[in-house]
């Protein structure tokens, strides 16, 4: 028998009331389980949305198409469908809910993009006052650079007159000073010839007046040469200064091209966002002629959409009457057939619980033969045990003798066991670990240990090389899933295809396939907690400690040895 056990009332009543039905909090579950309505309610399920069921106004307007008949066919219904949607692009047809999201999905992109060019014009309108401040400093920073060339150029001027009436001064001054000069040499070579007035002249003469004019002479001319080429010495001292100049215009240069960039670059950049903000001013202020024009479209458009609205009505009337009649027929014939092999199910059934009850009954008689074989047997046995008891009672002694010598063996076994304890533990547990008889050899544990070891690297590149493999299994599922992929996940949206049965389908399909892998999963984690609680004296402890830490597992066998002495 056929139950719809992959189907639950947490899928199935949603179902309901996505079709409009009205479950009163009631479960199907009985339903679902019940051979007798599985296969309809399974077909409803994977055949049926709600985009076939109509609301009351759906139904009143159908009502009136029938009776004006006005009803399409269902090629026409569906050709005038297709032509008002191409006409009219994101137009959504009464009931679908998945192009009503869609739509509103647009209108919350739309309202995004909105806010994102609103903060844009906020920026836009930041990067202006920022560029304008910025203008106002470098205004500043000329003024200032023009003023201080300004005085400079006013210090030069001031500087080189200044030098002018130095040198003429000291012209001056050199020729005054020549003019002694000159009236010294004629007033000595006139008095050559007089002893009288040449004595007086060396004694009384006016050198002190010449040397007075030979100081100040050599004053005003290295005040003179300090003025005139102080700067061009200075600019020829040294290397050292010519480099230090040399860098400080290189700095000056740099500083001056990075401002003149930056300023370039936010020139450019504000040219652009205002080109961009005039665009949105001028997509928002639409001009008064442009309006017009617009409206005139749009009322020419209508005036059509009037013209055509009748025919369209009379053709949806048809469309809808054919259509409600095709599914009416065609849900009386699926009821139908559904109703014959249910039926068909139960008289299979019946047939099937017929013959198991002839097999039952059958299988009533030799249990009855069989029991009373049984009894006979029980009957047997106790008669057998009365013999057997009065065998013991004659054979009493022959049993405590035989009680001597088992507790002659006990002895035996304890004594065994101490000498066992007496033994290295810790060594008879890694052999019997290993799978292994003890032996005297000292070498056998370190081989088996290695040997442990290489089937540990061993399991590691095969658990490394499986791991490759499915690496490269999932990349090439990948790639032959991404047409099907492709074909469920399209659209501007990138939702699911729900307009295709198949895809559909195949999406109920999967999430069956997910809920089976969490019970899966859940029954592994609940089977991994079972063992272990299990494990109630610790045995995977000791193996984890074996393969990853020898010392814990040192100092549990020797507490374990302690244990054992006490």
């Amino acid at each position: 028998m056929n139950h719809l056990c992959d189907i639950s009332d947490e899928e199935f009543v949603p179902f309901l009331h996505s079709l409009g039905v009205e479950t009163y909090n009631k479960s199907f579950e009985w339903m679902l389980n019940d051979p007798n309505f599985a296969e309809v309610l399974k077909w409803l399920y994977m055949n049926l949305d709600h985009n076939n069921a109509l609301s009351a106004r759906e139904e009143c307007r159908y009502i009136e198409l029938e009776k004006k008949k006005c009803l399409l066919t269902s090629d026409e219904l569906e050709a005038s469908i297709s032509s008002i949607q191409e006409q009219f692009g994101g137009l959504c047809l009464p009931g679908d809910q998945d192009a009503v999201e869609d739509v509103k999905m647009d209108i919350i992109m739309q309202k995004e993009q909105l806010a994102m060019l609103e903060k844009h014009e906020a920026i836009v309108n930041d990067l202006i006052k920022q560029n304008q401040v910025i203008k106002e400093e470098l205004d500043v920073e000329l003024t200032k650079l023009s003023a201080s060339q300004r005085q400079l150029a006013e210090e030069e001027s001031s500087t080189g007159e200044q030098c002018l009436a130095l040198a003429k001064e000291v012209d001056g001054i050199m020729d005054n000073v020549i003019d002694v000069i000159a009236d010294s040499l004629n007033l000595c070579g006139n008095s050559c010839t007089d002893k009288e007035i040449a004595s007086k002249f060396f004694t009384f003469g006016p050198f002190e007046a010449y040397r007075q004019s030979q100081a100040l002479f050599l004053s005003h001319f290295d005040l003179y040469i300090s003025k005139r080429f102080g700067k061009k010495q200075n600019d020829k001292v040294t290397d050292q200064d010519i480099r230090t100049a040399i860098t400080e215009a290189k700095n000056m240069e740099e500083r001056l091209s990075d401002a003149v960039c930056a300023y370039i670059s936010t020139k450019a950049e504000l040219c652009g966002e205002q080109a961009k903000l005039v665009l949105v001013t001028n997509y928002n202020n639409v001009h008064p002629s442009q309006i017009s024009v617009c409206a005139m479209e749009a009322q020419s458009a209508v005036e059509i959409l009037d013209q055509e609205e009748s025919i369209l009505d009379q053709q949806l009337q048809d469309a809808v009457k054919h259509f409600v009649s095709s599914r009416t027929n065609l849900a009386v014939e699926t009821a139908a057939r559904a109703a014959l092999n249910i039926r068909e199910k139960v008289h299979n059934d019946l047939t099937f619980l017929l013959e198991t009850t002839h097999q039952a009954l059958a299988l009533d008689k030799l249990l009855y033969c069989a029991l009373r074989n049984e009894l006979r047997s029980i009957e047997e046995l106790l008669h057998f045990a009365s013999h057997l008891r009065q065998y013991v009672m004659s054979e009493n002694e022959a049993v405590c003798s035989r009680i001597e010598s088992m507790n002659e063996i006990c002895a035996e076994q304890d004594i065994a066991e101490q000498k066992l304890q007496t033994l290295d533990i810790l060594q008879n547990t890694l052999y019997s670990i290993f799978g292994v008889e003890p032996s005297n050899d000292p070498t056998l544990l370190v081989r088996l240990h290695s040997e442990l070891q290489n089937r540990i690297r061993e399991l590691n590149d095969n658990v490394a090389d499986g791991f490759n493999k499915k690496e490269m299994a999932l990349v090439t599922y990948k790639q032959s899933s991404k047409p099907l992929k492709d074909y469920i996940w399209d659209g501007c949206t990138k939702q699911p295809n729900c307009y295709n049965r198949t895809v559909t389908s195949m999406t109920h399909e999967l999430i069956q396939e997910m809920d089976k892998v969490d019970r899966r999963v859940l029954d592994a984690s609940g089977q991994f907690t079972s063992v272990k609680n299990g494990d109630k004296q610790n045995l995977r402890k000791i193996w984890q400690w074996f393969l990853t830490d020898q010392g814990k597992l040192l100092s549990f066998m020797k507490s374990v040895q302690s244990r054992n002495y006490q």
